[in-house]
């Protein structure tokens, strides 16, 4: 299983680096047929992320046969166009693209001049303004790829319905990231609670009095639930 890491840098007051990278485990798990889901929600969960992996690897292809194109040609020209029209996506969308859907695969890593509680909170609203804007986006590219899907038997460069199936993919696994972005600062906020909580205890079993009614007595007995 995949180990992703995710690197904080503040550049200026306003604007940060989001960096992900994957530390890849020896030993890769191989995905199971979706036939094999237990539900008919992990089903199609399992279906679109082989329809995915299979849409990915043809644009690829495409991909790398415009690269290779002769200069001047009509591919060349396609590759150009299609290089400008990339590096004017979102660099947040690219990077909630490498964040993966299982939130405990998650490690955060940013510089210790930085307040924890600051990047969490910045974390916090680029998950929480990301999550809905990819799924409606996803909605007007899912949209926008119906009419065109009578031209894929034509035997023409169908790079218009590419552009589209990246984009619907593209916008798919950044609100995949977005969601596991959110789940996992909940699953830390929810860490930290529990360790505060369990201190807090300790505090009082060492004969510290805390004062009744507080939200620290209610913390302190929630960990003995």
């Amino acid at each position: 299983m995949a180990n992703v890491k995710v690197l904080i840098i503040p550049v200026l007051r306003r604007y940060w680096l989001f960096h992900a990278w994957k530390e890849v485990a020896a030993e890769l798990q191989v995905p199971k047929p979706w036939q094999q889901g237990a539900d008919v929600r992990e089903k199609a969960t399992l279906l679109f992320s082989k329809l995915q992996t299979k849409a990915v690897g043809t644009f690829q292809k495409q991909w790398r046969k415009l690269e290779t194109a002769s200069e001047g040609t009509m591919n060349n020209k396609l590759f150009r166009f299609a290089q400008n029209v990339s590096s004017r996506v979102d660099p947040s969308e690219t990077f909630l693209k490498a964040l993966p859907q299982q939130a405990s695969n998650l490690q955060i890593v940013y510089p210790a001049s930085i307040p924890e509680r600051l990047v969490r909170r910045r974390l916090r609203l680029l998950a929480a303004k990301a999550e809905p804007f990819h799924r409606s986006r996803l909605r007007v590219w899912a949209a926008a790829l119906m009419p065109q899907l009578p031209l894929i038997p034509l035997p023409l460069p169908n790079v218009t319905i590419y552009y589209t199936v990246w984009r619907i993919v593209s916008n798919h696994s950044a609100r995949k990231g977005a969601s596991a972005l959110a789940a996992a600062l909940q699953l830390f906020s929810e860490a930290q609670r529990a360790q505060l909580a369990r201190q807090l205890a300790e505090l009082q079993k060492s004969g510290v009095q805390l004062k009744p009614g507080s939200w620290a007595e209610e913390l302190a007995a929630q960990a003995d639930r």
